[in-house]
């Protein structure tokens, strides 16, 4: 079984914060570990995503292999050096700070031949969408005016669904608007 390798080092991240990004990933398949950590807000979410890419790359490049046949086999995520800083604290002190990195190596797998057979049984169940080359500039630019009306159309929909209805506020709301105790 064939493995690829990819590994980043001296991320300029504490590798705790590393680590509970990258046990998430673990096991998933290449395509899913990637929509995991697109739509993931964590700072190591985009370093591990390019690296994963290039993990995926190399595996393309070097060895033929598709993307969608492999997964993320082992993540490690070890300590880098330490950078040594001083913050100034009160009367003339300073206190050491450590800005800690990262290394982290990546090991894809391919997946197993009876594997394959049901993710490839899986993805024939969803239609694939391909665009026609004959289609003119003109049916296109149709298409899109059409699609504009019917969003417009939602768009006023939703408006007279959404708005309060207003009645009188009298004096007392005026009041109220004009002067404030606390000010937001």
């Amino acid at each position: 079984m064939t493995q690829i390798t990819a590994q980043l080092n001296y991320l300029r991240i504490s590798p705790r914060k590393v680590r509970a990004v990258a046990e998430l990933l673990k096991g998933l398949d290449v395509d899913l570990a990637e929509a995991q950590l697109k739509y993931l807000v964590r700072k190591p979410a985009k370093p591990l995503l390019k690296l994963l890419n290039s993990a995926a790359s190399n595996a393309k490049n070097n060895l033929g292999l598709d993307k969608n046949y492999l997964y993320i086999k082992n993540i490690t995520v070890n300590e880098g050096m330490k950078l040594k800083r001083y913050k100034p604290k009160g009367f003339g002190l300073s206190m050491p700070i450590q800005k800690k990195t990262s290394h982290i190596k990546i090991v894809l797998g391919e997946i197993s031949a009876e594997k394959r057979k049901k993710k490839e049984a899986f993805l024939a169940k969803f239609p694939r969408i391909e665009e026609k080359k004959g289609v003119k500039a003109e049916e296109k630019k149709e298409i899109k005016t059409e699609q504009k009306q019917k969003i417009e159309k939602a768009k006023r929909e939703v408006e007279k669904v959404s708005r309060p209805k207003r009645g009188f506020g009298g004096i007392k709301s005026f009041g109220r608007r004009l002067f404030r105790r606390k000010s937001i």
